[in-house]
């Protein structure tokens, strides 16, 4: 007997076949609010990373959407899970006469059989900018807009060494757009683009008010003699605070003994100029050299008191990482 419409569709997900489900599904439908090409991208992308870790072939299971919260909440789908890697995408299907009008992915999908193992899922995320219901919203793309024009205009400099002279008034040009967005409550990829954009520029850019700190450091270090060990500490537990604010000043392609010798680092693939942070990247290699070799050697604290430390919320955790701490603890005095 040949197969409906709907168990070709089934079959489909579980050969992984790209090219029937583009046969199989309707033209003039839209599937999880999108254009059928749009799901079927996504769909390719969870299929070749069902690829990427060895799976040839699909289990398909069924069960329902256990949300407290979703429209979809009793509605029935399928997981489909990777025969080799247990990673799965979970699915439900709106059925009308053997065949399927809607697929839709579910966050919070519970098959009936629970004996099965799955590992991670693989989640079809498809984003409001992406979805069909909102092409004729003329607000949501004059709210798009702004984002895409916001990211090309530091991007259109992707080719070239940009500096503080480019980015810390683009800034404050957009500092009320990045403000405007709550993340947590976006699916829009103009959007997350701009906001992760900014985000990272503006983390990378408040080290600049370190500048004339570090360079102290570096010319103070330059007047000790670092092999006579009671200088070198002295000098470290001086500028431990301000090592501690240059944590995250970690980038790629930045040579921090001798950034003159680089002229860029990349941030989001856009080239920054090092002259900026080239006080910042000297203190940093220095303070990294000696800092962690002399805070391993005074250490205090026993190993069991450092994980429980470590797990805790507690002023002690502070201490961890805190030479002062330890060698006020031992009785060392520079005065």
């Amino acid at each position: 007997m040949s197969k409906n419409i709907k168990e070709l569709i089934f079959e489909s997900f579980q050969k992984m076949d790209l090219n029937m489900l583009d046969v199989l599904l309707d033209d003039n439908k839209t599937y999880q609010d999108a254009r059928k090409e749009v799901f079927l991208e996504k769909i390719s992308d969870a299929f070749l990373t069902f690829k990427e870790n060895g799976d040839t072939h699909l289990m398909m299971l069924p069960g329902s959407c256990k949300s407290g919260i979703c429209l979809n909440r009793g509605s029935l789908g399928y997981s489909f899970i990777g025969h080799n890697s247990k990673k799965h995408i979970d699915l439900i299907f709106q059925e009308l006469d053997n065949n399927i009008t809607d697929i839709f992915n579910c966050n919070e999908f519970e098959t009936n059989d629970k004996s099965i193992t799955k590992k991670n899922r693989i989640k079809i995320d498809i984003q409001d900018d992406e979805k069909l219901v909102n092409e004729h919203n003329p607000d949501f793309f004059i709210e798009i807009r702004q984002f895409r024009l916001a990211y090309n205009e530091l991007y259109r400099n992707q080719d070239i060494i940009i500096d503080k002279t480019i980015y810390i008034p683009w800034l404050r040009k957009y500092y009320k757009l990045y403000e405007s967005i709550c993340i947590f409550f976006t699916s829009q990829n103009e959007t997350e683009n701009f906001y992760w954009l900014y985000y990272r520029i503006k983390g990378m850019s408040e080290h600049l008010k370190y500048n004339d700190a570090a360079k102290e450091a570096f010319d103070k270090f330059e007047q000790i003699n670092e092999h006579d060990e009671k200088q070198l500490l002295k000098w470290l537990t001086e500028y431990e605070d301000l090592g501690q604010e240059l944590t995250l000043f970690m980038y790629e392609g930045l040579n921090y003994q001798n950034p003159k010798e680089t002229e860029y680092f990349f941030v989001n693939d856009l080239k920054i100029a090092t002259i900026d942070f080239e006080n910042i990247a000297r203190f940093k290699f220095i303070m990294n050299e000696y800092y962690y070799a002399m805070l391993e050697k005074y250490n205090t604290f026993s190993q069991e008191q450092i994980l429980q430390y470590a797990n805790s919320d507690g002023e002690m955790s502070d201490y961890i990482t805190s030479l002062t701490y330890h060698l006020n603890k031992r009785g060392f005095d520079f005065k």
